[in-house]
Formats: structure tokens, sequence, C-alpha cells
């Protein structure tokens, strides 16, 4: 897990989702200057040297698969970082080495899994359901009338939950058929004997 992460000012890299991410995993998210060209040169070369030492070099007729693209690639890496780079005076492997002892590592892969969910921040209706890109969702009913967190993918809301303390509680499409036949408890309780008056 990065301690920063340096990017510019994209609408992929400056919005709401990527702060949280960064924020759950505890790193430090930097944007550029804007209009600074400058400032992202370093993976600017780095593309640069890629392109004049491997891609320009490749028989791409002799190319036939995507995998063997890979391949390739993958031997050009290998290559690269066990190879001395004057400017660090050693290879990227020794480089990545000394540092290994300050690198921070998930909890667990699900952990950082969930980290990388976009959340939302809903609160529930009457009928125990709440919207999402104007689709209606069932969620448990001690929800109703709270403000819940929740946690998906935007291309597969059937893995979708609520987060709360610690647990997760699924959501689902709503049946609007079986949704009006639902009895809920969602009015709360009258005491009237502790009303004033009489009797």
């Amino acid at each position: 897990i990065p301690s920063k992460l340096y990017v510019d000012n994209g609408c992929s890299y400056s919005n709401e989702q990527l702060s949280l991410i960064c924020g759950s995993i505890g790193t430090v998210l930097l944007h550029t200057k804007i209009r600074d060209g400058a400032s992202k040169a370093k993976i600017e070369r780095q593309f640069r040297t890629l392109k004049e030492t491997w891609l320009y070099t490749l028989d791409l007729d002799s190319i036939t698969s995507l995998a063997q693209f890979g391949g390739l690639l993958k031997d050009y890496m290998r290559t690269y970082n066990t190879s001395v780079h004057s400017g660090i005076g050693a290879t990227p492997m020794e480089r990545y080495q000394k540092a290994r002892s300050s690198i921070r590592m998930p909890k667990s892969r699900e952990w950082l899994e969930e980290c990388f969910l976009n959340r939302i921040t809903r609160k529930v209706n009457k009928d125990s359901t709440v919207s999402i890109d104007k689709v209606s969702y069932d969620v448990p009913m001690q929800f109703i009338s709270s403000k819940v967190e929740i946690r998906f993918l935007p291309d597969d809301m059937s893995c979708a939950f609520i987060l709360y303390e610690g647990e997760h509680y699924p959501i689902r499409p709503t049946d609007k058929n079986e949704n009006c036949r639902t009895k809920r408890n969602n009015t709360p309780s009258i005491d009237y004997s502790r009303i004033g008056g009489e009797g």
C-alpha cells in the first residue's frame, strides 16, 4: 500500500470515491498543479524509455496474441528491473529490497477489495427501501428512517451491501408486489398509561 498517491487533475482522479479509497487504505492523495506538465516528468520519462528501448524495436508482425505481447513486456520489465541504473547506483530490484521493511501490506485480500468499493450514504425510506441511480433496493427493516452507508461495485449491484458496525447487510432490487405486502413494525408504539388523564 503506497504512503502517497501522486496524480493529475483529470476527472478520474478528482472525485470523492478516490478520496474515500485513499482514506480507507491510509494513503495521502496528492494532485499536481494545474497545467504543470513538468510535475509529471518522471513517469512520462519512463513511458518514453519503454517506447524507445522496447516498443519501437518489436517486430509487431511476429506477435500473434495479446498473451504473447504481455509475455514480451514481462521479460523486458524483468531485465529493466535487474539492470543497474546510474541515477540510483543500483538495480530497481535492489532499491526495492532495501525499502521493503517500510512497505505496508494489506490486512487481507478481502479487506483491500472492500476498501475499493464505491460508497454512498442514503436515508432508508419508511417502506424499507433506498434509491441508487433511480433503482429501488430493499434493505433490512431495522434500518428504516436511518442513514446507512452502502458499498457496491457500479457494474455489479448484486454484491451491494450496507456496512454497519463492521457487519455486512445485503440489499436487493425491490420487488414492488412483495414489498407492498410486507408487514413492518416501523411505527413507534404509544403507551397510553404514561399520557396525562385518568383511567
